[in-house]
């Protein structure tokens, strides 16, 4: 034993445990850094049921019952409302006189016009009883005109009182008058032909000529015969709306109609339609508000015409894809055993370039859409220049006759993009109305990418 040479055994080397785990942390954050870095971002959409409305303007004629009151005599004139206020029947609207000595002599009394401690009680005890029947806010408006106008007409019969005791103390009566209202009503100062125009004596040519109207309010000697101010003698009114016929097609049968007018208040009421030589009006009927319009004689109108509900997607996830738009008479079923499922697809028809004979095979399709007797198939699937044709052999087509593009977006609910064909119902500048659940189309609260143009098709998002 003492002879035997010893065998020499190799020493297995150690494997360094923190390099290991040094060179994986480096993978795993270079990964993680690098990747982030290099992507590009995907904005995404939630796609909400919304509704799309009409940017259209049209032009709008107010008519309203209106009453034009003229002075009996010439003389200055001092009123006693301001445009748009609601007057009772027998209220003083405005006096006149020769010459203004007794306006003035009221101006320069230091004492000034002031309410009693009998007055201010009976004003806050009608404030009180009235605010309690304003339940709305409509009611609410009502009740400040109502309060306005006791508190007008207190300051009026003072006014008046303290104008006759002028008279008799200073025989300034030169004349002085005060005219009081006929009727009740809106008054209003603005002036301008269209008084007698009703809905059914309006013509086209309202439409087309310049408007002009002119302020009746002055304080500058009126000669007698003088318009000097009218009412608007009941709440109901009309706007007279020219149409096209885009929209027409879209209002009429309706009857009632939402609106804005002067890109303001928005209104639902009734309305009917009418035939003017060539053109087509609307007719809105109202019975609030009149008081906001005063001034105005003719408005813009735009409606709000969405036929129903949708989804509301951005312009810019709108994406195209290629598709063939086949009849369905060119598709067969095939299966290769009795016990396998049938396959949908189409027969491909080739010819040997050096004998001419042909050779038929069947390429499975899937099928994306259907619709009237078409089926559409993805235009990656088969080269155009491919022949197709009927499973008895009786007609052959080139597939590029049958190349279409369909509009859609990029879903990307499962973190890749699969495009889905949308259905537009209406369009705006940023948004268009399309429909709901159509076939391999959208649903409400889908994700979609909002930049179309950032994605391509099968494309990782997340």
């Amino acid at each position: 034993m003492s002879g035997t040479k010893p065998t020499k055994i190799k020493q297995r080397k150690e494997v360094n445990i923190g390099l290991v785990i040094f060179l994986f942390v480096l993978i795993y954050l270079t990964i993680n850094v690098y990747v982030p870095l290099t992507k590009t971002e995907i904005s995404i959409y939630e796609v909400p049921v919304g509704r799309l409305y009409s940017k259209d303007v049209f032009k709008g004629l107010i008519v309203r019952e209106e009453k034009l009151y003229t002075t009996s005599k010439s003389g200055y004139i001092n009123y006693y409302f301001k445009e748009g206020d609601k007057i009772s029947k027998n209220e003083s609207v405005y006096s006149i006189g020769s010459d203004g000595s007794v306006y003035e002599r009221l101006s320069t009394e230091k004492s000034g016009i002031k309410l009693t401690s009998r007055e201010i009680s009976d004003l806050k005890a009608f404030i009180n009883k009235s605010y309690i029947k304003a339940s709305d806010f409509d009611e609410f408006n009502t009740v400040k005109d109502e309060i306005l106008q006791y508190y007008r007409r207190t300051m009026d019969k003072k006014v008046m009182t303290r104008l006759n005791d002028i008279i008799k103390v200073t025989g300034l009566n030169t004349g002085f008058n005060i005219v009081n209202s006929d009727s009740s009503g809106i008054i209003s100062y603005y002036l301008d032909g269209y008084s007698n125009v009703n809905v059914n004596n309006f013509n086209t040519s309202m439409f087309e000529e310049k408007y002009a109207s002119q302020y009746a309010y002055s304080t500058d000697l009126a000669e007698a015969g003088t318009i000097v101010y009218k009412l608007i003698t009941s709440d109901d009114w009309n706007i007279i709306v020219e149409l096209n016929d885009d929209i027409f097609s879209k209002l009429s049968g309706k009857e009632k109609v939402t609106f804005t007018i002067n890109d303001g208040q928005k209104i639902t009421a009734p309305v009917s339609f009418s035939k003017c030589g060539t053109k087509y009006y609307a007719i809105i009927k109202l019975d609030k508000y009149i008081s906001n319009y005063t001034a105005e004689r003719f408005v813009d109108i735009s409606f709000d015409t969405e036929e129903n509900s949708g989804l509301k997607i951005p312009v810019s996830s709108l994406a195209y894809k290629d598709f063939y738009r086949i009849p369905s008479s060119y598709f067969t079923n095939y299966k290769t055993n009795e016990n396998d499922k049938e396959k949908i697809g189409l027969t491909i028809e080739r010819t040997d370039e050096k004998n001419g004979a042909k050779t038929y095979g069947f390429l499975e399709t899937e099928i994306f859409w259907k619709d009237e007797g078409f089926y559409y198939i993805s235009g990656n699937l088969i080269s155009s220049g491919e022949y197709i044709v009927k499973p008895d052999k009786t007609e052959s087509s080139m597939l590029y006759l049958f190349a279409v593009k369909l509009e859609g977006a990029y879903n990307i609910n499962n973190g890749y993009a699969v495009f889905k064909r949308v259905e537009r119902l209406e369009s705006g500048t940023d948004y268009v109305l399309v429909k709901r659940n159509s076939p391999s189309g959208l649903k409400a609260y889908d994700h979609i990418a909002l930049k179309a143009d950032k994605v391509t098709e099968g494309a990782v998002i997340y």
